[in-house]
């Protein structure tokens, strides 16, 4: 099924439900959904997808511009992996007897030492947590020397900063004043980093999204929106 927008064909998947009361519209990703109430007429449908048309368009726009999901790394040598908006080269050495695997960075690339019996099929399996380990501690030590440049301006700080696994979100802020990080910021740039931790410490002032709350993004990051569109499009490529 599909509306008419112009010269556009805009395709979209209809869906009944006997619980719904009105008409809903999502767009994710390339694909557009509507939900009826059972017995919903196909002119009453048709009316409000024209009505709703230039927003699906725009939807559609924004979903073409982001990039997508990484491919998987499996964690081979010679694969890259990013730290800080660098990629850096992998090499994993084989070692006769040895029992546990060890990561490092050394010399400008990621240096792996696996066992011998260690399958390559099983290299993301053993690598990839202590690559995220690897990450978590040095993006704390970063964060900690970032703090006081910012927190100065702001004249507040955080109870306590911690870098973790955040499936959906970059970072957050709790009302005990607790910044909390997804490690996986810290494979975007830095001015990026900067960006998201600004964020979180700007929320110690204002906990919701207030003109007030990006003013204060703004007086310590003027070009705050260009990393907030960096992130948008980028972020994806973040999850390896």
């Amino acid at each position: 099924m599909y509306i008419q927008f112009g010269n556009e064909k805009i395709p979209y998947e209809l869906c009944w439900s006997n619980k719904r009361k009105s008409l809903g519209i999502s767009v994710r990703s390339d694909k557009v959904s509507v939900t009826a109430p059972e017995g919903t007429t196909e002119e009453k449908i048709n009316q409000l997808l024209m009505k709703k048309a230039p927003w699906i368009r725009k939807q559609l726009q924004d979903y073409q511009e982001i990039n997508p999901f990484m491919q998987e790394r499996d964690f081979l040598s010679g694969e890259k992996l990013p730290y800080l908006g660098r990629l850096y080269r992998l090499k994993v050495i084989k070692e006769v007897n040895l029992q546990t695997s060890h990561f490092e960075f050394q010399q400008g690339r990621f240096i792996a030492t696996v066992p011998d019996s260690l399958k390559e099929t099983e290299y993301r399996q053993v690598l990839y947590p202590l690559y995220k380990e690897w990450v978590t501690a040095k993006a704390t030590t970063f964060t900690q020397k970032r703090l006081n440049r910012f927190t100065a301006k702001l004249r507040e700080k955080p109870t306590r900063i911690q870098i973790k696994e955040q499936k959906q979100r970059w970072g957050s802020c709790t009302p005990d004043g607790k910044i909390l990080l997804n490690w996986r910021i810290f494979l975007a740039p830095t001015s990026v980093v900067d960006y998201i931790l600004v964020h979180e410490l700007a929320h110690l002032k204002n906990m919701d999204h207030s003109a007030e709350f990006w003013n204060t993004i703004k007086m310590i990051l003027p070009n705050y929106e260009d990393k907030k569109e960096w992130l948008r499009i980028n972020g994806r490529k973040l999850y390896i």
